[in-house]
């Protein structure tokens, strides 16, 4: 990316960030209605208005140069889903000021805008429309407390001036064992479709070479012992509560990363 290019990038991140805080300091003139198509067409700082949670993040995004994150050329149109459909996922530790984050599995249930990077973890800031109330500038843990169970998934912001969704990867580069159903069972097909990923022979079992494999992705240290280090590794990764308790959640967050080629 040419150095242009990056200030670019980073002025758009600056305005989605100061254009959400913004929305906060203003929430009494900013109400909360699932209606569509959505208030896209109102100039930058107008009041008062009535949105949604993927509503007011498509407007923020529209006011702060970058592109539709519905993938519809600001039409009006879209929800979490189609935002999960259109953005580029990514880790946490990934994550910039201006990035959102969505909550529960395809199509999602809530989305937020980050204001800062979530690589820390939970207690990253956000600013959230989701209640009357909204937008309020809330950390991410106390937001997921509102979403109890539901995994998280994290998203670029498209680019200024906006940003084609990342292509499908050819058929030869695709998990043939997904998309998994994300039921939180880790069962022969997610372990199959684990493996594949991790470069080790696809038989379905979760022994020791695909523990070390994992490990050894995850960066952590490879001794085949799936111990709560090497959990909260892999929950880190995939966008869920780092508490070292390989559970449903957990394994939901993995299935969805396998589904969307971020693991």
């Amino acid at each position: 990316m040419s150095t242009t290019a990056q200030e670019t990038t980073a002025q758009v991140r600056q305005e989605m960030v100061a254009n959400s805080l913004w929305g906060v300091q203003h929430n009494a003139d900013i109400h909360y209605s699932q209606t569509r198509p959505m208030p896209i067409g109102i100039p930058k700082d107008h009041l008062p208005f009535s949105t949604d949670c993927s509503g007011f993040a498509t407007l923020m995004a529209k006011w702060s140069g970058a592109g539709d994150p519905n993938g519809s050329g600001f039409d009006g149109d879209g929800y979490t889903g189609t935002m999960l459909d259109h953005c580029e996922h990514i880790s946490a530790s990934e994550t910039q000021p201006g990035d959102f984050v969505v909550f529960g599995a395809h199509p999602g249930t809530h989305v937020v805008v980050l204001v800062e990077s979530a690589a820390g973890g939970l207690a990253a800031m956000c600013v959230s429309h989701g209640q009357e109330a909204g937008p309020l500038h809330v950390s991410l843990e106390d937001e997921a407390k509102s979403h109890a169970g539901e995994p998280l998934t994290y998203l670029r912001l498209p680019g200024a001036g906006g940003a084609s969704p990342t292509p499908a990867p050819p058929s030869s580069h695709r998990n043939p064992f997904c998309p998994l159903a994300v039921d939180g069972q880790f069962g022969t097909a997610s372990t199959k479709a684990l493996q594949w990923v991790l470069g080790v022979p696809t038989d379905g079992s979760f022994g020791p070479v695909t523990k070390k494999a994992l490990q050894s992705h995850l960066k952590v240290t490879a001794d085949g012992d799936i111990g709560p280090a090497t959990v909260r590794a892999l929950q880190a990764h995939v966008g869920v509560t780092p508490d070292g308790k390989w559970g449903p959640l957990t394994t939901k967050g993995l299935q969805q990363a396998l589904n969307a080629g971020r693991f």
